[in-house]
């Protein structure tokens, strides 16, 4: 799968938002919809591990996705703006539609060329740590491997078994902790955007149910590191 950055969606997809808007999705509370379905909507796939990992995280959604996202995204913009022209934006869809459909064939077949060969292939491989609970061999990492763009394996183990990290996954993660009062921030300043908005519109309610506990702690709890891969 080829995986995009916020600009290289906007370009490959024709979006009509700028990437300013689609990194502001990653910053938004979601209490009310995931960063996942934000991205659903304009016909993007978000990878939250590589986001995690500062890597290129949006790819495009499949076209039968796209043109569901794409109408959703329609309608509200004809909400937003009175202005816009209904012939233009079905003229508009079909277009979006027809360069989808010819980039996800072009990736599937980018999926093929590679052989199922480990020097010959893409592979990622991940490490994410789960919070210290407290073991005496430590946390709980969960590693994960992948390729040609199927779904991954796993194994579980403790941080003991995996002895001392490599220096450039050293230098990756004490990056990633000094940034973390940087995160810290971004992520109030979304919260206090989002609480103001909700006492703005007290009787607003919530259009997605929320995650399970279990969910959430999968999707927020840890430290994701990025062995290699693309």
């Amino acid at each position: 799968m080829k995986w995009l950055t916020p600009e290289e969606a906007v370009a490959a997809a024709n979006l009509s938002i700028t990437s300013e808007k689609l990194i502001e999705f990653t910053l938004q509370s979601e209490d009310e919809e995931t960063i996942e379905e934000r991205f659903q909507k304009v016909g993007l796939l978000f990878d939250r591990d590589r986001w995690q990992s500062q890597k290129p995280y949006l790819a495009l959604l499949s076209s039968t996705k796209t043109q569901k996202s794409l109408a959703i995204d329609s309608s509200n913009s004809t909400t937003e703006s009175n202005s816009i022209d209904d012939d233009n934006l079905v003229e508009k869809d079909e277009e979006n539609n027809r360069s989808e459909t010819t980039e996800s064939s072009h990736l599937q077949s980018e999926h093929q060329e590679e052989p199922y060969i480990f020097k010959k292939c893409t592979v990622e491989l991940h490490l994410t740590f789960k919070p210290d609970d407290g073991h005496p061999e430590g946390r709980v990492v969960i590693i994960s491997a992948s390729s040609h763009g199927d779904f991954p394996i796993n194994e579980k183990t403790r941080e003991s078994f995996l002895g001392e990290l490599p220096p450039p996954l050293k230098e990756l993660l004490n990056e990633l902790v000094a940034d973390f009062p940087n995160r810290q921030v971004r992520r109030q300043i979304a919260n206090a955007r989002n609480q103001k908005k909700r006492s703005t519109n007290p009787n607003t309610t919530s259009k997605n149910t929320l995650p399970t506990t279990s969910a959430t702690e999968n999707k927020n709890s840890g430290t994701q590191l990025t062995l290699f891969g693309i």
